[in-house]
């Protein structure tokens, strides 16, 4: 089964390295992988920008099995961005995984996705990692939240029709969606895999913690160009992860 990471991101250039960063360490084999990044502040300066239209994502960075999309206007709505960036992803993908672009995921994250997902059609971890000011990684329930840790069949994405044109909520409207459908879902961490979504939080722009009209004033935030650079997170060995063996109840 190939698996594609579907990644929306708005100025968080240093984070969305390091994202791309774990996507390259992931031990999924290339060839049954990609990752495609939309981008929708324009940060990212196209191949083709001098006849980029202000409605075009066009290609502005790439890699090994990565691909990020840039555009100037900005979606009105998360889940329709969510749904722009899940159709540029390739026709042979049969897999979606959301991956946020301040967040990390250890190499088996795909992997982990992949065999859940060969058992439903919707893979959701019952565990997150929160990261320590040493470096080491704490084990939460999720109590059945933590979007970015998901991942689906394209099949019953489309079948559901996306994500419905909304913000903050735009995940549980999915999950709703998948009920009306009674498509399951399997846990990565129930088959054995530990946790691999690594959840942090950076204060008072993070969407979830800015309310209803969150997406609306993070929008009107400036947009300067940037240049994409891959690196290692600073405080998370990705390599040689310390994970905690402790397990928490959910902390957000």
């Amino acid at each position: 089964m190939k698996i594609a990471a579907v990644c929306c991101t708005f100025l968080r250039p240093r984070p969305l390295g390091q994202m791309i960063r774990c996507f390259e360490l992931q031990d999924c084999p290339a060839e049954k992988r990609e990752l495609v990044v939309l981008d929708d502040a324009g940060q990212y300066r196209a191949k083709d920008e001098a006849r980029m239209t202000n409605d075009e994502a066009r290609l502005a960075a790439h890699g090994p099995g990565w691909r990020l999309y840039s555009q100037s206007q900005r979606f009105a709505t998360l889940g329709e961005k969510r749904n722009a960036a899940a159709r540029l992803v390739s026709d042979d993908a049969e897999a979606l995984a959301v991956w946020d672009d301040d967040d990390l995921y250890l190499p088996w994250a795909l992997s982990a996705s992949v065999a859940a997902l060969h058992s439903a059609p919707w893979s959701r971890p019952s565990l997150v990692l929160h990261p320590r000011p040493d470096g080491s990684l704490a084990k939460h329930r999720t109590g059945g939240l933590f979007h970015g840790g998901w991942a689906y069949r394209r099949s019953a994405f489309e079948r559901v029709g996306g994500y419905p044109a909304m913000n903050n909520g735009e995940d549980q409207a999915l999950a709703r969606r998948f009920s009306e459908i009674d498509a399951g879902h399997a846990d990565p961490c129930a088959l054995g895999f530990e946790p691999f979504y690594v959840y942090t939080w950076h204060g008072g722009w993070h969407l979830s913690g800015m309310g209803p009209d969150g997406y609306r004033r993070l929008g009107r935030r400036p947009a300067r160009k940037a240049t994409l650079r891959v690196a290692d997170p600073p405080h998370v060995d990705l390599r040689n992860p310390k994970i905690l063996p402790e397990v928490h109840p959910r902390l957000f």
